[in-house]
């Protein structure tokens, strides 16, 4: 998921078919988990969680998942949803939010690869096009200069994703 600030205005942007696009139209509310790890990423950008996975956080009128594996979450409500045939786009207003573990974290091109390479094998699965694949291939030989142990080890998990 894509979420982008404009200005004053938080917004997400989502494409037909994801769990987070039915939940948002079901539920008119999400929760952005953010993460450093580069395996949980992949893992959660293509299987469910599992109920081992979250914790459930009780906030005044609603229950919400959020993810033990995240350093920091935000629970947003969804105002104000626009949706075309392919998107959902909803500005997001923040409800609440909380930061487990902070701590520096130097830029890795390994990381960025990554996710980079995960955002591609989101869209090959979608519609087959070759090109992610050779986009694919060239953030992973990045993940093998520059990235440590756990994106080497992302990149493994994400090929089980073709």
């Amino acid at each position: 998921m894509g979420i982008i600030r404009k200005q004053d205005t938080v917004l997400i942007r989502l494409f037909k078919g994801s769990r987070t696009y039915q939940n948002i139209l079901a539920e008119n509310f999400l929760v952005a988990n953010i993460t450093n790890d580069p395996v949980a990423f992949v893992r959660y950008a293509f299987s469910d969680v599992q109920p081992e996975d979250i914790e459930t956080i009780s906030s005044p009128g609603r229950e919400f998942p959020v993810l033990k594996a995240a350093q920091s979450w935000v629970a947003f409500e969804c105002i104000n949803t626009k949706m075309t045939h392919q998107t959902l786009v909803a500005e997001l207003r923040p409800l609440r939010g909380h930061v487990r573990s902070f701590y520096p974290k130097a830029p890795n091109r390994g990381l960025s690869a990554i996710i980079e390479a995960t955002i591609h094998t989101t869209r090959y699965k979608m519609n087959g096009e070759e090109k992610y694949l050779k986009l694919i291939d060239f953030y992973e030989d990045i993940i093998n200069k520059c990235g440590g142990e756990r994106e080497k080890e992302a990149i493994r998990l994400l090929h089980s994703y073709l």
